[in-house]
C-alpha cells in the first residue's frame, strides 16, 4: 500500500512539474531576393529539448493543364550555399478539402474562439521585430505601398498585443526605396507559455467537442459595473 501511495504522489508531482515547465517558441521569417528562411524553433526543459520546423515556401502555379499551390522545401547540399528543392503540390481539390476539414473542426468545438482567447492570455511575447525594405521603382507608388505596410503592421501588432501579454516594445520598421525595386522583409517573434495552460486548453476543446456544453458567457464590463452599483 505504501508503494502505491508513493507511486501516486510521484506521478502527481511529475505531472505538476510538466505543467509548470515553459515552452519557448521562436518564429523566424526572412525574405531577401532568392534567400528565404522560414522556420519555427520550439524549446523546452530549459533549452535541453529543441525542435525546429522548416516552413515550406508557397508558390502559385497557374498552368492551365495543372494549376495549384506548390510547397517547396529548400535544403542545403554538402554544407554549401547551394540548395536543392523538394516540391509538394496541392491541387484545387486538395485545397477545397483542406478548408472543409477546418470548417468541420470549427463547427465541432463549441465556443472555440473563447477557449483560445483564454489560452492567449497566458502567452508572453518577449521579442517582436518586423523590418521591411520596399520599393517599386516609382516614388508615388512606393509611398502608397509603404503607407499600406504601416497600416497592416500596426493592425496586426495591435491585435496580438490585445490578446496576449506583450512584454516588449515592438520594433516596426519600413524603409521605402524610391529609386529602385526591392522587396525585403524580416520578422522575429519570441514567446513562451506554460505546458499546463496548453493542457487546459486542450482539455476544454475535448470537453466542448460536438457541442456537449457551452462555456459560461462572460459578463460585459457595463453589466459588471451595474451589478457592483447595487
Amino acid at each position: 500500500m505504501r508503494v502505491v501511495i508513493i507511486a501516486v504522489v510521484a506521478g502527481i508531482l511529475f505531472l505538476l512539474l510538466i505543467a509548470w515547465m515553459k515552452i519557448s517558441v521562436t518564429i523566424v521569417f526572412r525574405h531577401a531576393r532568392d534567400d528565404d528562411e522560414y522556420k519555427i524553433v520550439v524549446r523546452t526543459l530549459f533549452g535541453l529539448i529543441r525542435y525546429t520546423v522548416r516552413v515550406p515556401l508557397i508558390k502559385l502555379e497557374t498552368e492551365p493543364e495543372s494549376p495549384g499551390v506548390a510547397f517547396v522545401h529548400k535544403e542545403g547540399v554538402g554544407g554549401t550555399r547551394a540548395k536543392k528543392e523538394k516540391k509538394r503540390k496541392w491541387t484545387p481539390g486538395d485545397i477545397v478539402d483542406f478548408f472543409r476539414q477546418v470548417k468541420r473542426f470549427l463547427k465541432q468545438v463549441v465556443d472555440l474562439h473563447e477557449i483560445m482567447k483564454r489560452f492567449y492570455r497566458h502567452i508572453t511575447i518577449t521579442t517582436w521585430e518586423w523590418k521591411t525594405n520596399i520599393g517599386t521603382g516609382d516614388a508615388a507608388s512606393t509611398g502608397l505601398v509603404a503607407g499600406l505596410g504601416w497600416s497592416l503592421k500596426y493592425t496586426i501588432t495591435g491585435a496580438v498585443s490585445r490578446y496576449t501579454k506583450m512584454n516588449t516594445i515592438p520594433v516596426i520598421v519600413i524603409v521605402p526605396a524610391y529609386d529602385r525595386i526591392v522587396s525585403e522583409t524580416s520578422f522575429l517573434c519570441m514567446f513562451h507559455f506554460r505546458i499546463g495552460h496548453a493542457m487546459v486548453a486542450g482539455l476544454r476543446i475535448i470537453k466542448h467537442w460536438r457541442g456537449r456544453r457551452r462555456l459560461p458567457k462572460r459578463k460585459s464590463l457595463a453589466a459588471r459595473q451595474a451589478n457592483e452599483g447595487y
